[in-house]
């Protein structure tokens, strides 16, 4: 079972010791509310799958690349209930 990170804020608001702890992992992220403007900042810890929640993304009016997957709210709760989770 994976572990999915599940950030909300910005890329600058975590410390690095936050950011280490995700680093180069397999355990994908998952991306919410203000954190989706910063899904290239995200990309830069090289993990296995980066997600953002579509309509995060559709409400801000942000551009994303093939770099990030765009989940709907029936796919992001089957992340969460069926992963462990940790919200930062």
């Amino acid at each position: 079972m994976s572990t999915v990170h599940i950030f909300s804020k910005p890329f600058s608001s975590y410390s690095a010791t936050t950011i280490e702890l995700t680093k180069n992992g397999a355990n994908p992220l998952l991306l919410t509310g203000d954190a989706c403007f910063d899904w290239r900042a995200f990309t830069s810890l090289q993990v296995k799958n980066i997600y953002l929640l579509k309509t995060c993304v559709e409400l801000r009016n942000i551009e994303t690349s093939d770099a990030v997957n765009l989940v709907d709210d029936s796919t992001w709760v089957e992340l969460i209930t069926t992963n462990n989770t940790v919200n930062w």
